[in-house]
């Protein structure tokens, strides 16, 4: 498909060039967000001091030796945030629940990422997939990226204004993932070998890159090196065509793939035809047909797994 070709081709030619100054933010319109989960763009188809000489001073010197708690821990609650990226502004979404904070108090906690179809916001994303209820329940964290204009690793001709120099979002979208990450670890007790990202049908593919990408794709703050511990892919593709070496990505960790057979959007042959590529290029992957399910979040019990189990699996 020609989103393929014109990602792989930019992804193979990709260089960092300077930021433009000209800083264009992405609208950011809730009421234009689907109501649920299900209703994702067709675009997705097709194609976030001095040493002490008293003694006391060695009192407390093995206490706290991990960097996590000296982190404050910030408040509970759902939070807006926002950032200039490399000259574009970007923005996110923030969940920390009540008993995560309370959580965060014994050690740190786990941190999921969760990316939107197209069309979609982040905000919206993490409340219709019932993923906020399930921070509730466990006590971990949500972040909830918005992709600009609605769509991750956009091209010229979808919209992105190449405000960072780059011909389309990609590296862009990857640096908003780390800042996000950068953020929240510097307000919170996160864990940072319990990060795991999952995503829905163009979210889905992004996923995918994350884990395909890594240590593959040179972006402004140097080579990708994902810092995710799992992957989660609802409705997913391949993006790039398989144009690139998954078995050449380092680091790897599990990947479950999970896809409907009635599925109209993104055909199920797609998701079918990823989880064959990392199971054939030695990835620990998992694939869940559900039968008759169409274009939809698939961690619902009434599809057989829920967002438990998928955190289960992550954990």
């Amino acid at each position: 498909m020609r989103l393929f070709a014109l990602l792989a081709a930019t992804l193979l030619g990709a260089a960092c060039r300077a930021p433009d100054p000209d800083d264009r933010r992405p609208p950011r319109d809730d009421s234009a967000a689907d109501s649920d989960a299900d209703a994702d763009s067709d675009a997705d188809g097709d194609t976030d001091a001095d040493a002490d000489s008293d003694a006391d001073a060695d009192s407390d010197a093995d206490a706290d030796s991990d960097a996590d708690s000296d982190t404050a821990i910030g408040p509970a609650g759902e939070f807006s945030l926002e950032a200039d990226v490399d000259g574009v502004a970007r923005s996110w979404e923030l969940y920390v629940p009540a008993s995560a904070v309370a959580a965060m108090t014994e050690g740190p906690v786990p941190v999921l990422v969760a990316l939107h179809g197209a069309g979609d916001t982040g905000r919206n994303f993490i409340r219709a997939t019932g993923l906020t209820g399930t921070a509730d329940a466990l006590g971990f964290v949500v972040v909830g990226p918005d992709a600009y204009r609605g769509g991750w690793y956009l091209q010229e001709d979808e919209g992105w204004p190449g405000a960072d120099g780059s011909s389309m979002s990609l590296q862009n979208d990857l640096e908003l993932l780390l800042t996000a990450l950068a953020e929240l670890d510097a307000g919170y007790r996160v864990d940072e070998a319990r990060v795991f990202a999952a995503g829905h049908s163009r979210g889905a593919g992004f996923t995918a890159l994350l884990a395909v990408l890594s240590s593959q794709i040179e972006i402004a703050s140097g080579t990708w090196v994902s810092p995710f511990s799992g992957y989660g892919i609802n409705a997913g593709y391949d993006p790039s065509g398989g144009h690139f070496d998954m078995r050449a990505a380092r680091p790897r960790a599990p990947v479950w793939v999970i896809h409907g057979t009635a599925d109209t959007n993104v055909p199920y042959s797609y998701g079918e035809a990823l989880a064959q590529a990392f199971g054939a290029a030695g990835w620990d992957v998992t694939f869940t047909p559900v039968e008759g399910a169409g274009h939809t979040w698939l961690w619902r019990s009434s599809y057989g797994q829920t967002n438990e189990d998928l955190m289960a699996f992550f954990l």
